[in-house]
This record gives structure tokens, C-alpha cells and sequence, in this order.
């Protein structure tokens, strides 16, 4: 078996205010960093063998207090990244809405069945994680291994090992420095945590 680790980058900027960031390279805020310090700490008492990020700046910096709670060195992978989005990125859904109206509220309702700028669609993105995943889990067993990444390719890489065919983008939530647990086994994949924030001191969630 596999552990697996899936845990979405600290808060920025563009976060709080709800713009779409894709691959733009933007820098954790204030409130990510230390978002990151607490994830660092939660770490110290969980065990990992490999540590993988999003070459992207906001998952890096979060992967670093984890790198040094653990003493597992950072290895950035190009098939983490987030969603590429496009000329979408930069801009707030009301943006988007006014620019290409119902077309745009149409991929809101259903992404996985419409098409977008940059990476295209979400077949195409999810092709693009099973690379990545295949490089780290294939043929591999008993190791604990956490991957910093994004509440896109989160969503995505859970609904791809867990085969569920409804959407997940729609349907849960990735929240800054979360944490999702999966086991990787030969008899079937299983989501044993999912958004898990209990490191951060008064997270809203409960």
C-alpha cells in the first residue's frame, strides 16, 4: 500500500480574491505563509518517505516547512501544476461573465463537459496527473508520500483514482493547505481523509 498525501498550496492573494490563477506564478500571502508554518508543524508528526510539488512559487513555498519538519527533500514535478486556464487567468468569475456570458456560466455549471483556454479541458488535465502519478506510483508499494498541489488537480486526482464518474469539481472543496489522504492498493483505491484543515487554528470549517 500506498500513502498518499494530497495537499493544496497555502492562501494568496489572487485567492482572496477569488481570481483564476492557472500557471500564473503568484506568491503566497501573508496568510498563506503562515498557513504553510502550521502545515509544517502538523508534519513533524507524520511520517513521509518522498515529497513532491507544482513547480509554481505558492506550492513550493508551502512544500518548504514541510521539507524541513521532515528532513525529505522538495522534488517538483511539471504534471502538478495547476489548471492551465489561459486568458482566463487574472480575472474574477464577474469578470468572466461579462466577457463571455453564457458561455462561461455554462462551463461553471458543467466543466467537465466544456472546453476552456490553456490546458483545454478536463480530460486533458487529468491525462496529464496520470503521467505524473504513474512516475512516483507505479510498480511501487509501502512508502508515504505527500504531493503539494492544487485544489483543481486535487479534485481531479482523486475523482481519477477513485474511478467516480460525477463531478468532483462542482461537488467538494480543496481549502488552502488541506489535506486528503488516499490509500493506493491493489484491491482498490480509498479516500481515507479528505480537506483536512485541523492544523490551522480557527479554520471556519466547523
Amino acid at each position: 500500500m500506498i500513502k498518499l498525501y494530497l495537499i493544496r498550496h497555502g492562501e494568496t492573494e489572487w485567492n482572496a480574491v477569488k481570481r483564476f490563477q492557472g500557471w500564473t506564478d503568484i506568491e503566497l500571502s501573508e496568510r498563506g505563509l503562515a498557513q504553510a508554518e502550521f502545515l509544517g508543524e502538523r508534519f513533524k508528526k507524520i511520517h513521509i518517505d518522498e515529497l513532491y510539488s507544482s513547480p509554481l512559487k505558492r506550492a513550493v513555498k508551502t512544500a518548504e516547512p514541510i521539507s524541513k519538519a521532515t528532513g525529505v527533500d522538495i522534488k517538483t514535478i511539471e504534471h502538478f501544476k495547476e489548471i492551465n486556464f489561459g486568458e482566463w487567468e487574472g480575472k474574477t468569475r464577474d469578470e468572466l461573465y461579462e466577457l463571455y456570458g453564457h458561455k462561461f456560466e455554462e462551463f461553471l455549471s458543467r466543466p467537465e463537459e466544456h472546453t476552456f483556454p490553456g490546458d483545454g479541458s478536463f480530460k486533458a488535465v487529468t491525462e496529464r496527473i496520470k503521467i505524473g502519478l504513474d512516475k512516483i506510483i507505479h510498480g511501487r508499494d509501502n512508502l508515504n508520500i505527500a504531493i503539494v498541489s492544487h485544489g483543481g488537480i486535487i479534485r481531479l486526482t482523486i475523482k481519477y483514482l477513485l474511478d467516480i464518474q460525477q463531478d468532483l469539481y462542482n461537488s467538494t472543496w480543496i481549502d488552502n493547505t488541506s489535506i486528503s489522504l488516499l490509500h493506493i492498493r491493489k484491491n482498490g483505491n480509498l479516500l481515507r481523509v479528505l480537506n483536512d484543515v485541523s492544523h490551522i487554528p480557527d479554520n471556519g470549517i466547523l
